[in-house]
This record gives structure tokens, sequence and C-alpha cells, in this order.
């Protein structure tokens, strides 16, 4: 059973629930405790004969576990990786977007050149927020961790957890669940909106795609957008694989990651791609910039100051790619 979250965009993310005999595991929280709130509600009348015993985070994004504390899980299941993310990355870090976004609403209405860049920022992160409400949240982290692999009962149900991180983030898992021939795929699959990574790797996050298409699952529930088959895990193994491809000409061209990331979304080879079509094609910044680092021999994690700043400039790409 899953509860999904139109339209995939910004913090628009999917959970899961696992039910077996007199038992439940969910995949994933919600990004704010409203919308957790109202997800558990809907999973009522299942609860009721199978309680929620154990939540498994995909990864650290928060809105994936930032609605852990509703749950009252008896565990909460992360790789090790994730959990040592989520204790950087919480929900304190949401005030901080807030301030920063009050903060370029102030700098656009100074006398300054390209102010107007300032506000196009301020709307963009006024945007990602809105929808949510980050108050009261106190975080529950992991209880359990693990590396590799973990094979879990959930009442008589057989549900393998699967580490494929780094991919998306540093700490990714997948949920596989045999017996209904469905893969939980958490960030690794974004389904018709474009992907972000952060601290992954594409190299990684292909190879991820591979081992969801290796378990021949007929269903894949991705972290953002409807529920999908294996058609949309291909679609995504393409998308890195043709990024990986451009960007590396860019590189050995001495473009910046900026330069590079106008210059693809806007090029014909770019535009007669199916995922030209998708949501959200300013994040190619920053999944450019996370590419740039590893050519750079750079491994440890995108620093908050770093993010802002390219959210920023997704932004101004957003703007850009609508004037053009």
């Amino acid at each position: 059973m899953a509860w999904l979250t139109p339209n995939g965009g910004w913090g628009e993310s999917n959970t899961a629930l696992i039910s077996g005999q007199g038992c439940s595991l969910l995949v994933d929280t919600l990004w704010d405790l409203p919308r957790t709130t109202a997800m558990l509600t809907a999973f009522g009348p299942k609860l009721e004969s199978a309680p929620i015993r154990r939540v498994v985070n995909t990864h650290a994004d928060g809105d994936h576990w930032f609605g852990n504390e509703m749950v009252g899980a008896d565990e909460i299941i992360s790789t090790k990786s994730a959990a040592r993310s989520m204790k950087q990355h919480g929900p304190g870090q949401m005030k901080y977007v807030d301030t920063v976004s009050m903060v370029f609403r102030a700098i656009s209405r100074l006398p300054l050149p390209n102010r107007a860049d300032w506000r196009v920022a301020a709307e963009y992160f006024e945007g990602m927020l809105r929808p949510f409400d980050f108050t009261n949240i106190k975080p529950a982290l992991p209880t359990d961790t693990f590396s590799g692999r973990l094979r879990l009962d959930v009442g008589g149900r057989e549900v393998m957890l699967i580490e494929v991180g780094p991919a998306h983030t540093s700490g990714d898992l997948i949920v596989h669940l045999p017996d209904a021939r469905i893969v939980f795929a958490g960030d690794v699959l974004f389904h018709g909106t474009t992907p972000v990574l952060w601290d992954g790797s594409s190299r990684n996050w292909i190879k991820a795609c591979e081992r969801i298409i290796d378990l021949k699952p007929e269903t894949v529930v991705p972290g953002h957008g409807a529920i999908a088959d294996l058609e949309a895990v291909e679609a995504i193994r393409k998308y890195w694989q043709f990024l990986r491809t451009v960007v590396h000409r860019h590189w050995e061209k001495g473009r910046s990651a900026s330069q590079a990331a106008a210059h693809i979304v806007r090029s014909d080879e770019f535009l007669r791609q199916p995922f030209a079509k998708w949501d959200g094609q300013e994040r190619i910044v920053i999944n450019v910039y996370a590419i740039y680092r590893r050519l750079m021999g750079r491994k440890r994690s995108v620093s908050v100051f770093r993010r802002l700043r390219l959210l920023r400039e997704a932004a101004l790409l957003a703007q850009d790619i609508v004037d053009d």
C-alpha cells in the first residue's frame, strides 16, 4: 500500500506500508508532521490489525524521515551512512533555509545590480518551503543500522533491505518485497521529475538502477512521482549515462559546472531526449556540479552553504528556461 504525494517535486515524497500477519513495516515518513499524520490516518484501517513495528528510512533527506516521531515504531532502520547524514541534516536546517530566503528577499529590495536575481531565488526558496510546516519536529533517528543487506520478517513476509548508495545520497537503500514482486526504490527512482544528486555518485546510481532491474520487479514505487515499472528505472539509468558523457566533454573544455549545465539543458542533443520533458530541469545544475566534484576527486559531503548556493543557481536557471 503506497502513499503518493503529487507531483513529485521538492518535498513531495512517497511512503509505503508493508503488512503481514499482525504487524506492518513503514517505508519512509514525510517532510513534516501534519503530512505524516494524514498518511498514518489514511493507513489507519490496516493498522488496527497490523500496527507498524518498524520504520525503514531509505536515505537521509528530511522528506523521507522528519515524520518518524509520529509513528511510534519499536525500530527505525537505515544504512549506517544514512544515519550519520541524518545527524548533520536535521529539521533545524529548514529554519536556516527560511532565513536565507528572507535575506534574499531583503537584498532584492536594495538598489543593486541584478537585484532581480535575488528576488527570483527568494521566490524559488519560498516555493519549496511554503507547503510545509517544519515546527515542533523532534528528530527520531535510526535505532538500528546496517551495511550491505538485511533480511527482515514482517508478519511472515520476507522483506530485503539492500544498500545501493552512495547514489542519490551517501546512504541509499532499496526495499524488495519478493512475494509481491515490488521494489520500493526511495530516491533511486524519480518518476517524471528530474533526479537530484547530492553526496552520491552518478556511476553508483547507474549501478543501483541495474540492481533494481536484476530483481525483475513488476512494480517499482519511486521516492517521487507515480508508481512505475522497470521502464522508469531504465529511463533514470539512461539519464545518468547521458549526463556523464556530455558533462565530461564540458569538463575537458574547461567550462565551469554552471556553464556546462546551462549549455547542456539548452542543447539540441538534450532536448531530443525523453527526460527533457521531466519536471524540474533546473536541477541539472546540482547534478553537473556533483559529477564535477567526482572528477576533481572530492568525495566529502556537500556543505550546507554549497547546497544553498546550488539551489540559488538552480532557481536562476529555472527562470532562464521559462524566459527562453
